[in-house]
């Protein structure tokens, strides 16, 4: 269960205009997962490369806050190792932690439907909080599938995504490129712009070595550079207590709702 803000409106405050200063960047938590919706993550690289450390940040804090998450790899390129030392920056239990996160890997587009296919029935037990799709496009690019079958995959996935976030109340991040190279590829990164409920985009800024990357969040107009290891705020994501909000209980706009599972 992550703790998240409810935002009704765009309007930032005052006192937290410092979270776009260049050098602090821009503080997540502003920008976080919303329980109920697919949140797109989409920047320069392949699949998005450039975007898995920012969910890798949330899936750090997640774990150490003893939750369970998983991570779909659609892109063959998921390394748990980088967990580790985000989780000992929290003094977190890293074997533990690194227990409740579960992987799953698709080498071809139709094992990586089975794998969103099998998600519903796995998070009735794991109840976890947040699903991290990782490199949704990726296995589109296989010569064997057709551009037909392609868009039609994309179409189930997606509702499946969308079915999960709405019905389980939870956050479901998926991460693709920003730009593809092919019109082809072009029209399936924009179908998911189109479906997905949040938005977090990523470009390159400044010369090669010295690069940083600049987050734009469409929907509330913040903007800023990623710098983690400058801002000890952006490897923040709070967890309230496992448990279940009572249904006489109201949140207003200045209190936190929690992802949880609503009750059959």
């Amino acid at each position: 269960m992550i703790e998240m803000t409810l935002r009704t409106h765009t309007h930032i405050p005052d006192e937290c205009t410092a979270i776009t200063h260049p050098e602090t960047g821009l503080n997540p938590m502003w920008v976080q997962p919303q329980q109920g919706q697919v949140y797109h993550l989409a920047g320069p690289g392949r699949s998005g490369t450039s975007m898995r450390p920012i969910a890798e940040y949330w899936v750090a804090h997640a774990l150490a806050q003893q939750r369970v998450v998983h991570w779909v790899d659609g892109a063959c390129r998921i390394d748990p190792s980088r967990l580790i030392p985000l989780l000992e920056s929290r003094g977190a239990d890293v074997e533990a932690c690194l227990a409740k996160c579960y992987l799953s890997r698709g080498f071809t587009l139709h094992q990586l439907d089975r794998q969103l296919e099998r998600l519903p029935d796995e998070l009735k037990i794991t109840r976890s909080p947040l699903v991290v799709i990782d490199g949704l496009l990726a296995m589109h690019e296989d010569d064997a599938i057709s551009n037909l079958e392609s868009r039609m995959l994309l179409r189930r996935h997606l509702r499946l995504l969308q079915g999960l976030a709405e019905q389980q109340q939870i956050a479901v991040v998926v991460i693709t490129e920003a730009s593809a190279t092919s019109r082809i590829q072009q029209r399936l990164v924009q179908y998911v712009y189109r479906h997905a409920q949040n938005h977090l985009n990523g470009r390159w800024r400044g010369p090669r070595r010295r690069r940083t990357l600049q987050l734009r969040h469409p929907r509330s107009g913040l903007s800023g550079p990623w710098q983690p290891l400058h801002d000890p705020l952006q490897m923040r994501w709070k967890a309230p207590p496992q448990q279940h909000l009572r249904s006489t209980e109201r949140s207003s706009v200045a209190q936190v709702l929690p992802l949880h599972h609503r009750e059959p």
